[in-house]
């Protein structure tokens, strides 16, 4: 029932064009924000994500953290949390809805997608790629796609299974994320391998919204690894889930028979930005 009520927001966001769909649980959305990532420069990473990667560091080596963990937590079981803004407006964004599925945006992302060396690209490069054009994003700074980021969200779970949150201070905008980054600790190379992981994350995460609605993620997207954490639970719990989150499981199944021929086709010209629940 869970499956079929997602299911009906996103079809209803993708042909109708309304906006039913919360925005860290948006595919479109989520793959936005990692084609942002990709035109980064190291010193854009260390503005936007220095205090998660120090923390990451920190972690396994001597090196300072400016980020305190909840008492009774350790930094090796928390998932580290950060949401995203992109500097365009919401008519933008859903102008620019197909960018899950635009065959130039995937290829700007396969590298980082595999795991495989990328190249740099600047953000001129990925704003052609995705038919973006730069004047109408006004508000981005360091050369990237993106406005601004929260601090670092600590999120654990307890003996009991409950979740928790310490948030991180969000910016000062009147407008939710368009994506929240979720990593489990690990060690990074360097700055570019910390960007690689962020967008193989919401690659994976997009990946979780179309597994959370019982239908197939695109291709491209069909890649294994952690994305939300809540999906990965999922996964590890419900016996008609496979263990996606895992790089080394085999997969039966990507659930293509239950996925109609037009599920990623945006067919609403105009959105309607109105709330279902308001008419």
């Amino acid at each position: 029932m869970n499956q079929a009520r997602r299911f009906a927001r996103y079809w209803v966001y993708r042909k109708r064009g309304y906006d039913t769909l919360e925005a860290t649980k948006n595919p479109a959305r989520i793959a936005q924000s990692a084609a942002a990532l990709k035109p980064l420069s190291e010193d854009a990473i260390d503005s936007f994500f220095g205090d998660l990667y120090k923390h990451l560091q920190s972690i396994y080596a001597d090196v300072d953290s400016q980020i305190e963990m909840p008492d009774g937590v350790t930094p090796e079981e928390a998932v580290y949390q950060q949401d995203i803004y992109l500097g365009m407006d919401e008519e933008t964004v859903s102008t620019y809805a197909d960018v899950l599925t635009d065959p130039d945006v995937v290829d700007l992302l396969k590298e980082d997608i595999t795991g495989t060396s990328a190249d740099e690209v600047d953000a001129e490069t990925v704003a052609d790629a995705a038919g973006v054009d730069l004047e109408s994003i006004p508000n981005i700074r360091n050369g990237a796609l993106i406005e601004a980021v929260s601090g670092v969200h600590v999120h654990w779970d307890d003996v009991l299974g409950q979740y928790h949150t310490r948030w991180g201070a969000q910016p000062d905008l009147e407008r939710d994320p368009h994506a929240r980054i979720e990593i489990f600790a690990y060690e990074p190379n360097s700055l570019v391998d910390l960007k690689t992981q962020l967008i193989r994350n919401l690659v994976c995460q997009a990946r979780d919204c179309y597994l959370g609605m019982g239908i197939s993620p695109p291709e491209s997207f069909q890649i294994l690894g952690h994305g939300r954490h809540d999906a990965s639970t999922w996964y590890a719990h419900y016996d008609f889930y496979d263990e996606y989150f895992d790089p080394d499981a085999e997969i039966s199944t990507w659930y293509e028979e239950q996925t109609p021929e037009d599920a990623y086709e945006h067919e609403a010209s105009t959105p309607a930005f109105t709330s279902v629940l308001e008419e």
